[in-house]
């Protein structure tokens, strides 16, 4: 038996007050020789119960905190399944293993951004293109007198602009001074297909368009094509910032309709956030259905463009619309010009038409007929 043992035994055991009162002398003196904590037995058994409930409350604390850490793991968890569902964690990692083996690593802290890239809720889908079909077709019949129109979702647009190939219209945007724009044009010198490809190609932008500072491709969804765009452009007005915008867009052809859409929006994406060199135009959305007179290689179609954006200009509102009203159909003539020097210099550039799934079927028969009797009527006697 240990010491211990035997003190404890002695203690509780022998009816000798003497030997109990020698144990408390030798407790107290240990004690004192310790510290001082007890002058008393009382004071000894309080200390014990004082210390006990510091515990309990230390772990009762410790219990709430880590219940209340679960909880908000769960809740976390919870909410990024409702917003990009449950195949997301798939979903990542597939993309990751995609990108460690497509790209060196010391572009990995860059790219591991575009594995996060929401593409359920930002792309571009095919009632998102149907729906710009339907918005902007009413304004190729209202393009010759009408001042005023008002669209299928009551908003009234005003004509503010109208010269021999091209008029425009405006319309408020809800909330604020700013307006939103609809343009309708034609040109018959050029042909639509090369007018929807120099839009598309970003190299051979960079060639025409001098207020661009950069301009690439981010990514590309499989699934539907969309694409993700970064433009940062010189502002016009020298002693500001320039702008930069980010973006998704997404071009069909519909051979039997005989129309060529384009639809862009503004976005935010991990692999490029704002930064101090340029002011980022988060507001932009910009889409354009073109219809050729004949076909798409021949010269001469009709085109509907709406367009909106917030440059960010703390300046009167007013301003701002004068500017854009103004730089809008300053960007189609070069657009036009450019489109004309692509065809008369005959350089080749990627056939835009035939990347999109909606356009992998032929021309069609009648659509043949069509252009082969229009050249004719074109053609000197």
């Amino acid at each position: 038996m240990s010491n211990l043992k035997q003190v404890m035994h002695r203690l509780f055991q022998s009816n000798c007050k003497k030997s109990h009162a020698m144990f408390m002398t030798k407790l107290r003196s240990t004690l004192n020789f310790t510290g001082g904590a007890w002058n008393s037995n009382t004071s000894f058994v309080q200390y014990f119960n004082k210390q006990l409930s510091t515990l309990k409350a230390l772990g009762m604390q410790c219990n709430m905190i880590a219940a209340h850490r679960i909880r908000r793991t769960m809740q976390i968890m919870m909410l990024y399944r409702n917003l990009y569902g449950r195949q997301t964690p798939s979903q990542f990692l597939e993309r990751l293993d995609w990108l460690i083996k497509a790209n060196p690593k010391e572009k990995m802290l860059l790219l591991l951004g575009a594995a996060f890239f929401d593409w359920k809720s930002m792309r571009i889908t095919e009632e998102d293109m149907k729906k710009v079909d339907e918005d902007l077709k009413p304004f190729f019949e209202c393009k010759a007198s009408e001042l005023k129109y008002q669209d299928a979702e009551g908003e009234v647009w005003e004509k503010v602009l109208d010269i021999n190939h091209l008029k425009v219209w405006r319309c408020p945007v809800t909330g604020t001074s700013l307006y939103k724009y609809k343009l309708y044009g034609t040109y018959s010198d050029i042909p639509a297909n090369a007018f929807f490809n120099i839009q598309l190609d970003l190299e051979y932008r960079k060639k025409w368009d001098s207020h661009v500072v950069q301009l690439e491709k981010v990514e590309e969804d499989e699934e539907t094509g969309t694409e993700v765009i970064y433009w940062a452009t010189h502002f016009p007005l020298g002693m500001l910032y320039d702008r930069d915008y980010l973006f998704v867009r997404k071009y069909k052809v519909d051979v039997d309709q005989n129309i060529m859409t384009l639809s862009a929006k503004g976005v935010e994406h991990p692999q490029y956030p704002e930064t101090k060199a340029f002011v980022r135009v988060g507001e932009y959305t910009s889409q354009m259905v073109i219809r050729p007179h004949t076909t798409f290689d021949a010269n001469g179609f009709d085109y509907v463009m709406s367009y909106h954006d917030n440059p960010h200009l703390y300046v009167p509102n007013y301003i701002i619309n004068k500017l854009t009203l103004s730089s809008l159909p300053a960007f189609l003539e070069d657009l036009h010009k450019a489109t004309v020097n692509l065809v008369r210099s005959k350089e080749k550039i990627r056939d835009y038409r035939h990347s999109t799934k909606a356009c992998e079927q032929p021309e069609t028969m009648s659509q043949r007929i069509k252009s082969y009797n229009y050249t004719q009527q074109q053609s000197p006697v």
